[in-house]
């Protein structure tokens, strides 16, 4: 039981440390913590209903709609209504929001050196083996 409290307490520290990491650099081109993943989501796929990106980022349509108004306001996104159902708000990345997705794909690329300097590729395959499954164990 110990080993097991001990390895929940070090990813707890991990993550920490990490996030912080993240947020100093996102300060310096201002943004805040999960909003990369949002505007990385829309790199991929534009136009995608909000909807679908709280169920894609894990989070629930309340923060979704909050993060999109933040990024909207930002000048990172704008929102239209589908054509085929009005209820619906599609998001878009403005030209500033395509800009700044290159931005932080450099960002990650540092971060990923940082975490697993050191790392062979073997075990970083191993490593997101390990937190694809605990990711999967923590899902409702």
């Amino acid at each position: 039981m110990a080993n097991n409290e001990n390895l929940e307490v070090l990813l707890r520290q991990v993550c920490k440390v990490h996030t912080n990491k993240v947020n100093r650099v996102l300060d310096e081109v201002g943004l805040h913590i999960g909003q990369p993943m949002m505007l990385r989501l829309l790199y991929k796929k534009d136009g995608v209903p909000q909807t679908i990106l709280a169920r894609e980022l894990v989070i629930t349509p309340a923060t979704a709609s909050a993060m999109v108004k933040r990024l909207e306001k930002g000048g990172y996104v704008i929102r239209k209504r589908d054509a085929e159902d009005e209820r619906v708000s599609n998001v878009y990345l403005t030209d500033k929001g395509r800009d700044i997705s290159t931005q932080l794909r450099d960002v990650k690329d540092k971060m990923d050196e940082l975490v697993f300097d050191g790392f062979s590729e073997e075990e970083r395959k191993t490593m997101r083996s390990y937190l694809e499954r605990a990711l999967e164990n923590m899902k409702d």
